[in-house]
């Protein structure tokens, strides 16, 4: 069963200005990405295509789950290619809120101390911690993955 949620104006648009700020493409944008999100401490980009999956039915566990921080920083992923769960670029938007902040999200959820949530387990502290809250999925699309080579990260 799939539970609905209703996010305010201002997470929607946080969220919005938080998706361009990180490269996820809407439907009507498509194109090469600089670096977009993280899985697993490592930076990623995205060839987005102007896809829009919210009416088709399929079922969550045939996308992946990307949770957006809005402009608080870039994307977490929960897996890449390689992976042997990787649905094949097929994803779900998770907003997030930060209700203490940022820096509080960080305090509580950055496992390696690098001032970046940036893998799912930091992602998922933060949340149990109460300093960052999943609103909710927000958009569903497809959009390969990309490595963000060593020298442009």
């Amino acid at each position: 069963m799939q539970i609905k949620r209703i996010l305010s104006a201002s997470a929607l648009t946080a969220l919005a200005a938080g998706a361009a700020a990180v490269g996820l493409a809407g439907p009507a944008t498509a194109g090469v990405s600089g670096p977009a999100f993280y899985v697993d401490h490592v930076l990623y980009r995205t060839v987005a295509t102007p896809t829009d999956l919210s009416g088709t039915g399929a079922p969550d566990h045939t996308f992946d789950a990307i949770y957006s921080f809005g402009a608080a920083q870039p994307s977490v992923a929960e897996s890449a290619p390689g992976y042997r769960d990787y649905n094949g670029g097929r994803w779900q938007v998770h907003a997030v809120s930060l209700p203490n902040g940022h820096d509080a999200a960080l305090a509580s959820g950055d496992l390696d101390h690098d001032g970046v949530l940036d893998s799912l387990d930091e992602v998922m502290a933060a949340i149990s911690a109460g300093d960052a809250v999943d609103t909710g999925v927000v958009k569903w699309f497809v959009c390969t993955v990309n490595r963000v080579p060593a020298s442009q990260a």
